[in-house]
């Protein structure tokens, strides 16, 4: 874990101008959470979730770049039962802004996401239909999305789709005498506030 962190603040590093403008921020919001199964055991509309964490606006010529260290958390009732994932993101986003004033603006992102596993891995029995719950250490997902800056504070919105599975589950179906693989995705809407000091 610690050579992946060395490795994107290198290449951040590396790719800045020396005329770099640097803020410091702290973003936080709400996850509106959309796993992916090849089943409905899993209700999209009983998912939830939030994200914290500090962030970092660097200013360049042609586009802005935000890195941000987030902890996430999203959760999801699967058959009555609630699963929850915790999360350390680092996130990489190239963002362009149109300034609509002095003091405000609205802009664009888009970018990777690493996200790794800080929570419990294994759930062993999660419901009497799913067995045998296993997150991913880490998986990788894509944010795109945008927003409104006013002075130091931004309402953003985004949608992170993940480009894997983020989890393994065996359900099982007629009366335990058969199960299913599951490969669940954790996809979410993002919404949320930055403030800049």
């Amino acid at each position: 874990m610690k050579r992946t962190f060395l490795a994107i603040f290198a290449i951040i590093m590396l790719a800045l101008p020396a005329s770099a403008q640097i803020k410091f921020g702290i973003q936080g919001g709400f996850n509106i959470n959309q796993f992916v199964m090849d089943t409905k055991v899993v209700e999209s509309s009983n998912q939830a979730g939030f994200y914290v964490g500090p962030t970092f606006l660097i200013g360049c010529p042609i586009f802005d770049i935000e890195v941000a260290g987030i902890y996430d958390v999203r959760s999801v009732e699967v058959d009555k039962e609630t699963v929850r994932k915790q999360n350390l993101d680092i996130q990489a986003n190239i963002r362009k802004a149109l300034d609509i004033n002095d003091n405000s603006q609205i802009f664009v992102f888009a970018g990777p996401q690493f996200a790794f596993n800080v929570g419990a891995k294994n759930i062993d029995d999660v419901s009497d239909c799913v067995k045998d719950w296993r997150w991913k250490n880490s998986d990788f997902s894509v944010n795109l999305g945008g927003g409104v800056k006013i002075n130091n504070i931004e309402i953003r919105v985004n949608y992170n789709s993940a480009l894997g599975k983020t989890a393994e589950a065996e359900e099982i179906v007629a009366n335990y005498t058969e199960t299913f693989k599951l490969e669940p995705k954790a996809n979410a809407w993002q919404i949320g506030l930055t403030y800049y000091f």
